[in-house]
């Protein structure tokens, strides 16, 4: 379990896991103070799309899908449809994450190597070491939500409208490239780079 971890960590460091974590610090500053619902959301949409595709539970989604869930996700955090943002940050997160993890191809050590073979035959516990090795790779993540808890409130005010439309504006482009198809390339070009 300890080597998932590890190797999670690692990843992190390669860009294979930017097609995770690009789109997770943009929900996550585009959601502002509202960044623990934004990566408790995108944790939870990525464990379960990731599982479920590796997992040979579903197909992959189809780009148009994928495309629609990056749109509605910088939507959501743009243009907050209720006055409850933890709501909508941890929605847009959970939209984010389920996008991302959809076109994720993961950088495979020896032991998540072994983990994805063994994935669909594991159930419940290949579900729980799937889940170790991605807290390792989205672990900048829950660094970056945690250093916005660090920041004053009275700060955070003048940077709130620049923090949501880069954030929205990053997964907005992210929809546009997968609807256009430009989602293979970038995604081989990212695995490419981490070899």
């Amino acid at each position: 379990m300890i080597d998932l971890l590890l190797e999670g960590f690692e990843s992190a460091l390669l860009p294979c896991s930017l097609i995770l974590l690009l789109p997770g610090a943009a929900a996550v500053i585009a959601a502002r103070q509202e960044s623990s619902p934004a990566v408790i959301g995108f944790v939870a949409g990525a464990l379960a799309m990731g599982w479920l595709r590796f997992s040979n539970r579903i197909e992959d989604p189809p780009s148009r899908g994928v495309a629609l869930a990056f749109a509605a996700a910088a939507v959501l955090l743009l243009v907050p449809l209720v006055r409850r943002l933890d709501v909508v940050s941890a929605a847009g997160g959970l939209l984010a994450g389920l996008a991302s993890a959809a076109l994720w191809i993961p950088c495979v050590g020896e032991h998540f190597g072994t983990l994805l073979g063994e994935l669909p035959d594991r159930g419940a516990s290949g579900l729980a070491l799937f889940a170790v090795y991605l807290v390792g790779v989205l672990a900048p993540l829950v660094l970056l939500a945690a250093a916005f808890h660090l920041i004053p409130a009275p700060l955070f005010l003048p940077i709130r409208p620049f923090m949501m439309a880069i954030g929205g504006t990053v997964l907005g482009l992210l929809a546009i490239a997968t609807a256009m198809g430009l989602d293979d390339d970038l995604v081989s070009q990212l695995v490419e780079w981490s070899l």
